[in-house]
Parts: structure tokens; C-alpha cells; sequence
């Protein structure tokens, strides 16, 4: 891979990052698909890609049917490591 090629991937991983945070912030669930998927002829025909092109990943969106709780946390300083710890 080329410089270009590598900045062009980091900054579309960033992108795809930026997307997830705000469909999180909006309450709409999201989930960022790489591996064999990605690879695939038919999805690659399907997005019609070109035999360069490369797929970062496919996102799929929508809403869940509960929303899990999170548990309550706060941050403790164990020497100069920073770790959150369940309350």
C-alpha cells in the first residue's frame, strides 16, 4: 500500500468512528462490520466497487428493542494508571 493509501484508510476509520459516536448520541444502535463480509464478490458488486477500490467496512444501523443499562462507574488513580471501577 502506498503513504496516500494508508492515510486514506486511517481517515476513513475515523470517519466510520465519528458516524458510530453520533447515531450513539441520537440513541440509534450501530454496528461497524469488517472480516470476510467485506471481502466478499457480491458485496463488493452489490456497493459496485471497482477492483481498487477497497472496503473499509459495512455499518449497519437501527434501533434495539432494549437499551442495556450501563453500570455506575467512577475513575480511580492506581499509582499513575487511571481505571474505572464498577460502583
Amino acid at each position: 500500500h502506498t503513504i496516500q493509501q494508508l492515510e486514506d484508510y486511517a481517515s476513513s476509520c475515523a470517519s466510520i468512528q465519528n458516524l458510530l459516536l453520533s447515531l450513539h448520541s441520537e440513541g440509534i444502535a450501530s454496528k461497524w462490520a469488517t472480516g470476510t463480509i467485506i471481502r466478499t464478490h457480491a458485496l463488493r458488486n452489490l456497493i459496485g466497487c471497482k477492483k481498487d477500490d477497497m472496503v473499509v467496512g459495512l455499518i449497519m444501523v437501527g434501533w434495539t428493542k432494549q437499551v442495556p443499562r450501563m453500570p455506575r462507574r467512577r475513575r480511580v488513580l492506581e499509582g499513575d494508571v487511571l481505571k474505572d471501577v464498577n460502583i
